[in-house]
Parts: structure tokens; sequence; C-alpha cells
């Protein structure tokens, strides 16, 4: 539903993360909106992670970025996706509100 709202999915760790994949695997469409916030330590997540981009770029959908952050958690409360919403936000706030340089500098660009 999310993605069908176009809403981004923040992922965390190799549980959610195979969730994920198999969310892909029903529709690839679903790639469009994941942000991976967390490398877990666990093998399986990195093979999910390749079988998402894999979907992903086999359907023409631009693969997801690699997780934000690695940092060898393993606690599976969703520690590392508190800790990478400040980092979404800040992404969002750059691209939505940051000025041109020509608007700083006051010049028209052609």
């Amino acid at each position: 539903e999310a993605s069908e709202r176009d809403m981004p999915i923040l992922v965390d760790g190799f549980i959610v993360t195979t969730a994920a994949m198999v969310a892909c695997q029903m529709d690839p469409l679903v790639t469009r909106v994941l942000l991976f916030a967390t490398q877990s330590t666990e093998k399986g997540q990195a093979i999910a992670l390749d079988i998402i981009r894999e979907i992903s770029t086999t359907n023409g959908i631009p693969a997801p970025g690699k997780p934000a952050l690695n940092m060898n958690l393993r606690m599976g409360e969703g520690s590392g996706c508190l800790l990478a919403v400040p980092m979404v936000r800040s992404a969002c706030a750059i691209v939505s509100e940051l000025a041109t340089l020509g608007e700083v500098l006051g010049l028209e660009m052609l």
C-alpha cells in the first residue's frame, strides 16, 4: 500500500529486508520506495539486498541505495531505523529547501 501511495519505506535490518524482498517479488514497483537504514551483520541481508537490486534493474526501475548506516547492530528492535530518521529528514530538507547558487547570488540562469 505504501508503494501505491508513493510513500517511502524505511527498512531496518535482516528480517525487515527479507520481508521487503518478498514484497518486491510480489510487486517490483515496491523497489521504488525502499530506503535502507542499516547494514546488518547477518549475511542473509546482503543476499536479500542483491535480489531487490536485481528485481529493480530487471524491471527498469532505479536500484535502491545501499544502507545508510553500518554500525554492526544486531538488536532487532528498529534502533537503526530510529538513527536513520534524522538523516532522511535532513536529505529531504536539502532537496526541497536548499537554495541554488543562482538564487544565492541573485543571478538568472539561462
